[in-house]
């Protein structure tokens, strides 16, 4: 569950114990105008897209923009959370079960009407299955004999969930004003990359629990921010048609991988730079 908040005090404190700072997307912005406000964690996905600034400036924008503070305590698997966003104080949307029963209720009845997923809803269904699958893991220890298929599945749907993502939906939209957003995103698909490539190197370790947990809670983080704010502003920009035509090209593609076998093993060769956009 998230919480929202315009208070400056409240959300300097709960950045501030996680180790993050105030901070700009670069290239954006004119003049006196930082641009685009982001929260930054050192050390994690954001070190080649954002800028630091500091508190005083920070506030100064986010009251002149009218901008509330989402945030997020706790994973569900209880770990503590980074997840945060910067939102209209018009209509701040919280996410309260990730997309939202209004949106799952929309994306079902689409589904009903033409007998086929949308791009979004094809996404959404593979967030499902993701959390699914690190609810199972989250309650086995690598003696487990259901340990290591259910390790195999989640990194083949991850590694899937990526290259989809990042071959066919994220070209589509970047191309309608979503670039911000996308530079964060391939940013997110890289680290977990990296913690999955070491989870399926070390899969019998000791520290094999404790990895999993980081790489659900970027997987989550990642999730939320997709279904907070990508995907309202791609179901505003496309149609119907369009999304249905993206779905298809991304099953061609998720079905080309699983034929080849193991797409989880691909992930080894994209470690040392987030995809192009």
């Amino acid at each position: 569950m998230a919480n929202t908040t315009t208070d400056h005090g409240a959300i300097r404190k709960w950045v501030e114990a996680r180790g993050g700072c105030p901070a700009r997307v670069k290239r954006t912005g004119t003049g006196g105008d930082p641009g685009i406000l982001r929260i930054d964690f050192p050390g994690f996905s954001g070190q080649q897209s954002l800028e630091s600034i500091g508190w005083d400036e920070f506030f100064r924008w986010f009251d002149k923009n009218q901008l509330a503070f989402i945030y997020q305590d706790r994973t569900r698997n209880g770990k503590e959370s980074r997840f945060n966003k910067l939102v209209s104080r018009d209509n701040p949307k919280l996410p309260g079960g990730r997309a939202g029963s209004g949106a799952k209720a929309g994306a079902r009845q689409r589904s009903a009407a033409t007998q086929s997923p949308d791009a979004l809803e094809l996404l959404e269904t593979q967030h499902r299955r993701v959390e699914d699958l690190f609810e199972q893991l989250a309650g086995l220890t690598p003696r487990d004999r259901e340990f290591n298929q259910l390790l195999v599945e989640v990194g083949d749907m991850l590694a899937i969930h990526a290259s989809i993502e990042e071959q066919i939906f994220y070209p589509a939209v970047e191309q309608r004003q979503t670039e911000a957003f996308l530079e964060q995103a391939v940013d997110d698909h890289l680290q977990v990359k990296r913690v999955l490539a070491t989870i399926l190197e070390n899969a019998r370790s000791r520290e094999v629990a404790q990895e999993l947990e980081e790489l659900a809670g970027l997987t989550e983080e990642h999730v939320i921010e997709e279904e907070l704010e990508l995907f309202p502003k791609v179901r505003r920009l496309f149609d119907g048609g369009e999304l249905r035509e993206l779905a298809e090209q991304m099953m061609q593609l998720e079905a080309q991988l699983r034929n080849e076998g193991n797409p989880r093993l691909h992930t080894r060769d994209e470690l040392e730079a987030p995809a192009p956009l």
